[in-house]
């Protein structure tokens, strides 16, 4: 498929998603990318990239700029691919939805991650579900929410964050008001972590938007 797409210069959505594409496709996947400088939305969940054939990815869209979507969901990406998938973010400014679920990034790739949305301010959506993020992570991804106030989900659920980033992470909600769906679940917060997770979405129950759902802990709240 890529090879037949060689000569094909304005695609703006790619989808190559739940095809069980490992490393060794990346590179030629990389190249229609990469001369496809106005693509849009990038669809590449469920396949079996791994940190290899992510950083392939990230190579082939370092001359596009334009993208509003990005899903790399259950990839096994892992830590090492969060330099260059960063990289990618950190020029694609109008980047509104972002997936990285699955990829077991933990708290040293979720941090790269962050660093790289610095500049992104128009996220309505946020995914990192399943990447054992542990604390560690919360203050970098809370300083991504302060200036994302558009966001309307988010997805942390099935991580490690405990009561203390839970409570960062509340945190960097407060001036988001936009908020229709935020999980917390499965990530070990206690009692301690609810007055200041109440308040955010008592913060949030103003939203224009109908069909609200927290989900935020699993145990003692």
């Amino acid at each position: 498929i890529a090879k037949g797409l060689e000569n094909i210069s304005n695609l703006t959505v790619i989808s190559f998603s739940n095809n069980n594409i490992s490393e060794e496709a990346a590179d030629d996947i990389a190249a229609v990318l990469s001369h496809n400088n106005k693509l849009q939305k990038l669809y590449l969940y469920g396949n079996n990239l791994q940190a290899a054939g992510a950083i392939k990815i990230a190579k082939g869209l370092e001359n596009v700029s334009n993208l509003t979507l990005i899903d790399l969901s259950n990839n096994n990406i892992s830590e090492e691919a969060a330099d260059d998938i960063a990289a990618v973010l950190s020029h694609n400014i109008k980047l509104q939805e972002l997936y990285l679920r699955g990829n077991n990034l933990q708290a040293a790739g979720a941090i790269k991650i962050a660093k790289g949305l610095e500049n992104v301010s128009n996220l309505t959506m946020l995914d990192l579900d399943d990447n054992n993020i542990s604390e560690e992570a919360a203050d970098d991804i809370a300083a991504v929410l302060s200036h994302n106030n558009k966001l309307q989900e988010l997805y942390l659920g099935g991580n490690n964050l405990q009561a203390a980033g839970a409570i960062k992470i509340a945190k960097g909600l407060e001036n988001v008001s936009n908020l229709t769906l935020i999980d917390l679940s499965n990530n070990n917060i206690s009692k301690e972590a609810a007055d200041d997770i109440e308040a955010v979405l008592s913060h949030n129950q103003g939203s224009a938007h109908s069909g609200r759902h927290w989900s935020v802990a699993t145990t003692s709240l």
